[in-house]
């Protein structure tokens, strides 16, 4: 039996997409309407973690460190699983003690197993815990595994990535209707211009910038593009907003020491 504790968009994707019978736990009851057979449903994480081999803690980072207490007695030998953003292993491990703990971070894309996740071990959780991790994100996407010192930077490209793609198909979008295109038109022309920019680059030795080369043609339309970009230091921007992004991972993770 899998646990997850937290019914929130991350959770339920998590709950829907393994194959595992799983129980779920939200202090919110409408997040628990999941109508799935092997998917039971909980407002007792006390419960939930007696009845749990594996624990996933899907909840906010201001909300762990309750979560944490309210359990910790009845973790006892169970792998615990925390998908919460720039919370440390180690502070888990004040709280829980010596337990088996792996720090995941699954991105937006895994509700439709299209999604990337980083796993990093704390001390003691052993290469079985890490393949056991790692089977249960499979089926959300791509898994790979990082030192921990990285799931803060992690956290800033893949974890909030999604919402980068969202805005810039969305600028895309606007300025596509600017030019005179309907709005469906436009939409529909942007996301899918995206999508398969993604999947012509998949799998290939072909760098972005060669990639780029490709459709920017000498004197072309493409080029005119990319001028404004460069003038207007779109490259700058995109390093500040990751960076951001990466020192509030830092900080979230400092709050709950």
């Amino acid at each position: 039996m899998i646990g997850i504790i937290g019914a929130g968009n991350m959770g339920r994707a998590i709950a829907l997409r393994i194959k595992a019978k799983t129980i779920i736990s939200d202090v919110d009851r409408s997040r628990l309407r999941i109508k799935k057979g092997r998917i039971l449903v909980t407002k007792d994480n006390i419960s939930l973690t007696k009845r749990s081999k594996v624990i996933i803690l899907a909840v906010k980072p201001q909300h762990i460190k309750g979560a944490l207490k309210e359990i910790a007695p009845f973790v006892k030998d169970k792998l615990v699983i925390s998908i919460a953003a720039g919370v440390k292993t180690g502070a888990l491990e004040e709280i829980l003690g010596r337990k088996r703990i792996v720090r995941a971070m699954p991105n937006m894309p895994a509700m439709v197993g299209k999604g990337i996740t980083a796993l990093a071990a704390g001390r003691f959780a052993s290469k079985k815990d890490l393949r056991l991790a790692r089977g249960i994100f499979l089926n959300l996407g791509e898994v790979v595994e990082v030192k921990e010192s990285l799931m803060d930077a992690v956290t800033a490209l893949s974890g909030s990535g999604p919402a980068y793609y969202f805005l810039f198909t969305d600028l895309v979008r606007r300025a596509g209707i600017r030019c005179g295109l309907k709005k469906d038109l436009s939409e529909k022309l942007a996301m899918a211009t995206f999508i398969g920019a993604a999947e012509s680059c998949r799998n290939t030795d072909i760098s972005m910038q060669d990639f780029v080369k490709k459709v920017a043609s000498k004197g072309g339309t493409t080029e005119a593009a990319l001028k404004i970009f460069k003038q207007k230091k779109l490259a700058l921007i995109v390093e500040q907003a990751v960076m951001a992004a990466y020192k509030r991972s830092c900080q979230l993770s400092s709050r709950l020491k």
